[in-house]
């Protein structure tokens, strides 16, 4: 059997998918492991939810017969309960018949009281007449009674007259003798005059003294007819009211009689829902018996699951066994403590390089938990408290606690402070990712080496273009040491490729928009761009920007991380390569290096190096999820 020699570009790559895969076999163990513990639970749980329901079952049998009872007597009261409300309805309509007669007599005296009141009306208004004509006569008596007045006192003074004409008529003698009988005529006229008068002031006093009673006896009848008249208002108030009263228990009575109406089909409706239920509980009593029987059929089907969980957790050790066959990395010393080891790691929990090394410090968890060792995880998630609160407090918990390391990321500054009093408390502490202060004294940092991401970045363009291209810079905050970093050991690599050269180099800051911009800007400057080269965590929006100014195809991006968005992209050819900086091993490694200097004592390096790795076309299938 012949053999094809390869390449070293092939063996390179396929050592980066073998490790890959590795990788890629330890999260699902984790995952797997996780489900394994789960299901074991389950199972236990289920066998005694199992015994539970066989114990119960005849009690379920007893109370079912109870509730047949129940309802078949809820039944009996849904009958009775029907009867009375036709009677309640029935009699609610009789009700409902006798108010319509009573507003329809409301109606007819308010009416008729109305009419009366008319008639009053008129009344009071020719009583009033009547009195001002009464008024008017009783001035013109008073008139004639003062012309009598008048009169008396001309007969006075003509009897005055007459008596002086008698007396001239004595002293004239015979001569006088007709004005003695002219006198006297006139004496007797005057008499009869004053008698007649005297008659006309009695009748005119009888006249007026009628007239008066009159007057009283109409006024009489105007108080009488004001005080009616009063009465008759509140006797049609009270009309009124009854009226209205009368329709508003009316219409409550039709209210009630819709409930009524409303709350009978309810009632027959749960009728039938407890007839239904009648032949449920019948069901569910027959089938009680089954139940239990079931259940110890379960419960055997119980044990079985058990057992072969137990299996599964059996494989699943020979695959963690198999894994350190294969190991790229470190993986725990064969020796013991005589006490249990207490490590707390901590990292960010923001973006999918951390949910990786979140992934790597759980394997880490499983492969010390037979080593007498306990990991404790914190996420650092800022909500209420700030990162560097989360972080004290971590710290602080893990010194009062007596924890023996302590892992972090280095550029975790705002907690140096407590970091430095848990060393002073002989507590070990290992940064990871990029290296700490110099004031803590942490015994080893493991972070990428500085210059090889660029490198592998150089590598990668070179490939793409077969060696001869043109290149587009986009370089990060270059106050932040990793974008200098991968910017000069991309621009080192690439001296050594004699057909590529750096067009033009254009810094962007830490923020997606403005990213996109200046990238769409700088490939509109330099169409003859091949290649983009970016150095900070905003792969995506120069992926945008190379598909809206039409380079698909042509111009491709080299970029850092690795998630499944970026995946997609390499699948599509817009992005080239993305190189990882091993997350999972970035929170696995750690871990277990510090745990080793536990156990052992032995020194670590300063600086331990993480493993790197590219994903472009030839491996990005086997990480796209579906």
């Amino acid at each position: 059997m012949l053999f094809k020699k390869t390449n070293s570009n092939e063996s390179e790559i396929i050592r980066a998918n073998l490790m890959t895969f590795v990788e890629s076999t330890k999260v699902n163990v984790v995952t797997l492991s996780d489900a394994i513990n789960v299901l074991s639970e389950s199972v236990d749980a289920n066998a005694r939810g199992n015994e539970q329901i066989a114990n119960s079952a005849t009690n379920v049998a007893e109370k079912t017969a109870e509730q047949l009872e129940l309802v078949k007597d809820n039944l009996n009261l849904i009958e009775e309960n029907n009867s009375n409300m036709m009677r309640i309805d029935s009699s609610l309509k009789d009700i409902s018949s006798r108010l319509d007669d009573t507003v329809k007599e409301s109606n007819h005296g308010i009416s008729r009281i109305k009419e009366l009141d008319v008639d009053m009306k008129a009344m009071s208004n020719d009583l009033g007449r009547i009195n001002d004509i009464l008024s008017k006569f009783n001035h013109e008596i008073e008139r004639i009674s003062e012309v009598g007045d008048f009169i008396i006192e001309i007969v006075d003074q003509l009897q005055l007259l007459a008596l002086n004409a008698s007396i001239e008529a004595a002293r004239a003698g015979e001569a006088g003798r007709g004005f003695s009988v002219v006198a006297n005529e006139m004496n007797t006229m005057s008499t009869k005059t004053r008698e007649g008068m005297e008659t006309i002031s009695d009748i005119l006093s009888e006249i007026t003294e009628s007239s008066r009673m009159v007057n009283e006896s109409i006024g009489n009848c105007t108080d009488t007819y004001n005080k009616s008249n009063s009465t008759f208002s509140t006797v049609s108030d009270s009309f009124n009211t009854i009226n209205k009263s009368s329709h508003d228990i009316q219409k409550k009575l039709g209210d009630i009689s819709s409930l009524f109406d409303v709350m009978s089909k309810n009632s027959d409706k749960s009728r039938v829902k407890a007839e239904n239920l009648y032949e449920t509980a019948e069901a569910i009593s027959e089938n009680t018996h089954e139940i239990a029987a079931v259940s110890e059929e379960v419960a055997a089907e119980s044990i079985k699951i058990g057992t072969n969980t137990e299996n599964l957790d059996n494989m699943l050790t020979g695959i963690r066994n198999l894994l350190k066959q294969y190991n790229t990395a470190i993986v725990p010393t064969n020796r013991r403590s005589s006490k249990q080891i207490k490590i707390l790691s901590m990292s960010m929990l923001d973006n999918d390089f951390w949910y990786g090394v979140r992934k790597g410090v759980l394997y880490a968890q499983k492969e010390l938990e037979e080593c007498n060792a306990v990991v404790e995880y914190v996420p650092l998630i800022p909500g209420e408290l700030s990162l560097d609160e989360i972080v004290i407090n971590a710290v602080k918990s893990a010194i009062e606690r007596k924890f023996d390391g302590i892992v972090f990321p280095g550029f975790l500054g705002g907690a140096n402070k407590y970091f430095k009093e848990a060393a002073a408390k002989g507590i070990k502490i290992m940064a990871y990712n990029c290296d700490c202060s110099s004031e803590i004294p942490r015994i080893a940092c493991l972070r990428p080496d500085p210059l090889e991401p660029g490198v592998l970045g150089a590598k990668a363009a070179e490939r793409k273009v077969e060696g001869h291209g043109n290149v587009l810079m986009l370089t990060g905050d270059r106050t932040v040491g990793v974008n200098v970093e991968r910017s000069d050991g991309f621009k080192d690599q690439l001296k050594n490729y004699k057909g590529m050269k750096v067009c033009d180099e254009l810094t962007v800051p830490d923020n997606a928009d403005k990213v996109y911009q200046i990238a769409k800007e700088g490939l509109s400057a330099h169409p003859e761009a091949d290649i983009v080269f970016l150095t900070n965590g905003f792969p995506i929006p120069v992926a945008n920007a190379i598909k809206d100014c039409g380079r698909s195809g042509k111009t491709s991006l080299v970029c850092f991380d690795h998630n499944q968005e970026i995946f997609q992209q390499i699948k599509a050819g817009i992005i080239t390569a993305a190189i990882g900086q091993d997350a999972f091993g970035q929170g696995h490694d750690p871990v277990i290096w510090l745990y080793n200097n536990l156990v052992t004592g032995e020194k670590l390096d300063e600086f331990i190096p993480c493993r790197l790795s590219v994903v472009d076309r030839s491996n990005v299938d086997s990480l796209v999820e579906a």
